[in-house]
């Protein structure tokens, strides 16, 4: 089960960074609005929007019923919420790095720093996914359990 959220949280990341590459036209910010064409507005409503995508396909492919729902859509919710704050964490240690690449030599001390706080930040991320697990796999019955765990079992390579 804990591959299952690992590859889902690796797909949101993959969406993510194909979501990283903006549609310009004249300086303006524009996305897909489905059917009704482009509009402009910002990353956040997409990663939102397609986090619920990937939310309902999840629910249907294990079949979870109205009274699971709330706790899975819970989960996931936490669990995307983290990786979103990993890769956020992430950005930020890029302007660090460059300061601690200037010099004539590398700055070890500033590069260790960087590596610290990224592993607690991953740290952080790992605790808050495998609490959404744990959230998830206490919700299924078995037979979803089992389906959760054929799924992973089929994904392919490149998924998980």
């Amino acid at each position: 089960m804990f591959g299952f959220v690992i590859g889902t949280m690796c797909l949101f990341g993959l969406l993510g960074v194909i979501g990283g590459h903006h549609h310009h036209h004249h300086g303006h910010h524009r996305r897909w609005h489905g059917r009704g064409g482009w509009d402009r507005g910002g990353r956040g409503d997409w990663q939102e929007r397609m986090g619920a995508a990937q939310s309902e396909v999840i629910k249907r492919r294990l079949h979870i019923d109205e009274d699971q729902e709330p706790m899975v859509d819970l989960a996931l919710s936490d669990a995307r919420r983290a990786v979103l704050e990993l890769r956020s964490a992430l950005r930020e240690t890029r302007s660090d790095l460059a300061r601690a690449v200037t010099g004539e030599t590398v700055d070890d001390a500033a590069v260790a720093a960087i590596f610290a706080a990224q592993d607690e930040a991953l740290k952080d991320t790992r605790r808050q996914i495998l609490s959404a697990v744990k959230q998830i796999h206490a919700v299924l019955d078995p037979e979803q359990r089992e389906a959760a765990a054929q799924w992973l079992q089929r994904a392919r390579a490149g998924w998980v």
